[in-house]
């Protein structure tokens, strides 16, 4: 049942992806002109993300309207609304997605002011937030649990009194702004974001069903099918991208899946570490040399540095598809104490192969 819904996923983004393509292609919006730092040497359509949320909502609808009321989409927060039974989090999931995709849409068509990106990306969290999503502790596994909500402070928000849980919260904002702006920063070579993305849901959605945990599988699922349809027009030569309503998407619902329904992040961090790296390593070079960490144009991810060491779009692609598929693999067969560590020796084998790739380039010019 949850592979079905995957695959009818799939078909429907494919649909959507193939029209949305030829529409904006023949009417000319939304096309992304080649510039110095890319790869495309044609104009290309960077509405993608428009098919993959679209059909991830579709079909989350109808999941609602036939599972709603048989607990099959239950995350624990039992909810109803307009006479809809929706779980309080899976509505949570929709509105946040739904709010994210329309600012990066009005981006996507005619640009948006980072400040107000920002923004977006706090407002979908604060969304998640306000309807039961979030991270109550950490698990240690060298030690005590880390207990994140002894601070609490009453918000009155719609006639309703909500539980601001400051280190909590604070701390799943920061995790929803880090993942929205790291898989975007990959989205700068073909199929890149979204296979990493579709690797990163997949190792999730197994960890789920081992767990039990069968409503967050079936999202994964969802999530998955609807990248799968989009990806062969992602693809090296790209057709289409992932614009940023789907690369924030992608990592808005990777921070959301990694922290509901029990804390999911040593896997993520492990299936998205290059990715994760990637972004911190970026931002603090940037720092460093005194410009924007989240605007500057560069060409200084893991990806650009790989292109100026003589790598090939396709191979470049395949060796950060073939890590995550191999770490995602470990994430499943490893727990506890062991994946941490695991986690730290990747962390520091992805600095080394970034200090490496730099020294590199150097040496060459």
């Amino acid at each position: 049942m949850i592979i079905f819904w995957g695959f009818i996923t799939a078909i429907l983004s494919f649909g959507l992806s193939y029209v949305i393509k030829n529409w904006a292609s023949k009417r000319k919006i939304a096309l992304t002109d080649p510039r110095d730092r890319d790869l495309h040497q044609k104009p290309t359509p960077r509405l993608g993300g428009v098919a993959i949320v679209g059909s991830f909502l579709v079909v989350c609808a109808v999941l609602v309207g036939i599972y709603g009321d048989k607990g099959l989409l239950d995350f624990g927060f039992p909810y109803k609304t307009l006479g809809v039974t929706i779980d309080k989090r899976l509505l949570g999931i929709i509105l946040a997605s739904v709010f994210i995709a329309l600012v990066m849409l009005v981006d996507d068509l005619k640009g948006v002011r980072p400040f107000y990106k920002l923004l977006a990306q706090i407002g979908a969290a604060l969304i998640l937030i306000l309807t039961g999503v979030g991270l109550i502790y950490l698990n240690n596994p060298f030690g005590l649990t880390i207990y994140l909500d002894n601070v609490k402070f009453p918000v009155q928000f719609a006639g309703e009194i909500f539980n601001f849980v400051l280190w909590a919260d604070l701390f799943f904002i920061l995790w929803v702004v880090l993942l929205t702006n790291a898989t975007n920063f990959i989205d700068g070579l073909d199929g890149l974001a979204s296979t990493l993305a579709l690797i990163a849901f997949l190792t999730l959605g197994i960890l789920s069903y081992q767990n039990g945990q069968i409503s967050t599988a079936l999202l994964c699922a969802v999530i998955c099918g609807a990248t799968i349809g989009f990806l062969p027009f992602n693809l090296p030569p790209a057709k289409m991208f992932l614009g940023d309503v789907g690369s924030m998407f992608l990592g808005l619902m990777l921070a959301t899946v990694s922290v509901i329904s029990g804390g999911k992040l040593a896997a993520l961090m492990m299936v998205f570490a290059l990715v994760i790296m990637d972004a911190i390593y970026v931002i603090v070079k940037r720092i460093l040399r005194g410009k924007n960490p989240l605007t500057t144009p560069d060409k200084t991810h893991l990806h650009h540095r790989f292109l100026r060491a003589g790598l090939s779009a396709r191979a470049i692609l395949l060796i950060n598809a073939l890590i995550s598929l191999a770490f995602g693999l470990f994430a499943l067969l490893f727990f506890g104490q062991m994946k941490i560590i695991l986690i730290v020796v990747l962390a520091f084998l992805t600095l080394g192969m970034f200090i490496t790739t730099d020294l590199f380039i150097k040496s060459k010019s």
